[in-house]
């Protein structure tokens, strides 16, 4: 909680004379080391596997400064997770939510999969991983791992397809720092475009039996939704345009001013709400470890000269530069399926192609970013998407990664890098 104040303060305050920061990086390196303690086995795995990417890249033992330096890099997500807490535990309170997850629960068997993936789509562009609690919440009692497992995928590509055009993910961050503020938005709406034939393309190879009919009864679902997501992603992308403020921290500060007024009118569910959340970050401790690692590991990569020039130098990075938008995406969706989380495939890949070296348009590279960063969520052991949809569908997350998403998410990484590059030639001309 101290880091989540710290991090709020950082947004309106950020200056060096800001003790608020210090003591939030403090607190919440604190409560890392504590937590390495108390985490899974798979997530150890991880984490020494981020470590071992840090020897390789890195080779140098990080001077004290270096590392409270990377903790107030980070100290931006520690706020992140609790408010993303907070606003699913409100979200499932809402009516209208609880009108989708009856619709939902509702939807026939051969229709059931594109609900989900539809309804985790539009929901997972708000809340992200916070959509899988309240689809694992709409699945009837009773059912077996079959439809568990078609569940689970449905709603990570659904969730994670919406990252190529919603401002509320960490890849929108991590974009902005390479590619500008002014190429990121207009990587957003490519993004509209490319999620739109994802989903129609992919809902309907994967549901053969999907007729128009089912597919409106599917598309139903959001109806009782749909004012509320469009009201949240209204205020959230104003005040980050009015205000100056990044994506993230947009959704840090918006989102808790918008759950108090849901307070001021309902006071009776502010100690529920509450609770759920204090619950969900105890729950989320292995991912935010996890996160928060991936994260440190992409900060120091990102700042040391002698590591990005030696990468630069590799000859996998000597490309032509028509290749660049196919080879980013693809790139870390391949690297992700061996537990590389995307922040440090992209951080490698756009460091290295925004150089003067290649030709290539801003808006482009951004969404050629985001389409990896979509593929690479959808299908690594790393990934905080995979973590939590194992944990609330009862899934392996080594089944939701090597299954059917994983030729799903390198095919979509192809063939949207594909359509990128058609569309940079197409602005040379």
């Amino acid at each position: 909680m101290i880091s989540w104040f710290a991090s709020v303060s950082s947004i309106i305050w950020n200056s060096e004379s800001n003790f608020i920061i210090n003591i939030g990086v403090t607190s919440f390196s604190i409560f890392l080391i504590i937590t390495l303690s108390r985490i899974k086995l798979q997530s150890v795995i991880i984490i020494l596997f981020l470590l071992l990417i840090y020897i390789l890249t890195i080779n140098k033992i990080p001077t004290t400064s270096d590392l409270f330096n990377s903790g107030k890099y980070i100290l931006i997500f520690a706020g992140l997770i609790p408010t993303m807490g907070l606003v699913k535990s409100t979200a499932q309170r809402l009516p209208n939510v609880k009108r989708s997850q009856i619709l939902l629960s509702e939807l026939p068997k051969d229709s059931f999969s594109s609900g989900f993936q539809i309804t985790a789509h539009f929901f997972g562009a708000v809340i992200n991983t916070g959509v899988f609690a309240m689809l694992a919440a709409a699945m009837p009692p009773g059912r077996g791992y079959a439809y568990r497992k078609t569940v689970a995928e449905a709603s990570l590509r659904g969730m994670s397809s919406s990252a190529t055009w919603s401002p509320f993910f960490v890849a929108f961050v991590v974009g902005q720092i390479y590619i500008g503020a002014t190429s990121a938005w207009f990587g957003l709406a490519i993004g509209l475009i490319m999620s739109l034939i994802f989903s129609i393309v992919s809902v309907l190879l994967l549901n053969r039996e999907l007729t128009r009919k089912k597919f409106k009864k599917s598309l139903a679902c959001l109806q009782p939704v749909i004012s509320t997501l469009l009201i949240i992603i209204l205020f959230v992308v104003g005040s980050a345009i009015v205000f100056g403020l990044t994506a993230l921290s947009a959704v840090i500060i918006v989102m808790p001013i918008m759950v108090s007024y849901y307070f001021l009118i309902n006071p009776k569910h502010i100690y529920a709400i509450s609770i759920d959340t204090l619950n969900y970050l105890e729950k989320s401790t292995d991912d935010v470890v996890i996160i928060s690692f991936a994260m440190i590991v992409g900060y120091f990569v990102t700042n040391s000269p002698d590591t990005l020039t030696a990468l630069r130098d590799l000859s996998i990075f000597t490309i032509p530069n028509w290749s660049v938008l196919i080879f980013i995406p693809v790139t870390m969706a391949l690297v992700s399926l061996i537990g590389i989380h995307p922040v440090i495939s992209s951080t490698v890949l756009l460091s290295t192609f925004t150089s003067a070296n290649f030709d290539i348009s801003g808006p482009l590279m951004m969404q050629a970013h985001l389409l990896g960063w979509c593929t690479g969520t959808m299908s690594s052991i790393a990934s905080l998407s995979v973590i939590s949809c194992s944990t609330l569908f009862q899934i392996p997350s080594s089944k939701l990664c090597y299954g059917n998403n994983s030729f799903i998410a390198m095919t979509f990484a192809l063939f949207g890098g594909t359509i990128l590059t058609i569309a940079n030639e197409f602005t040379r001309i």
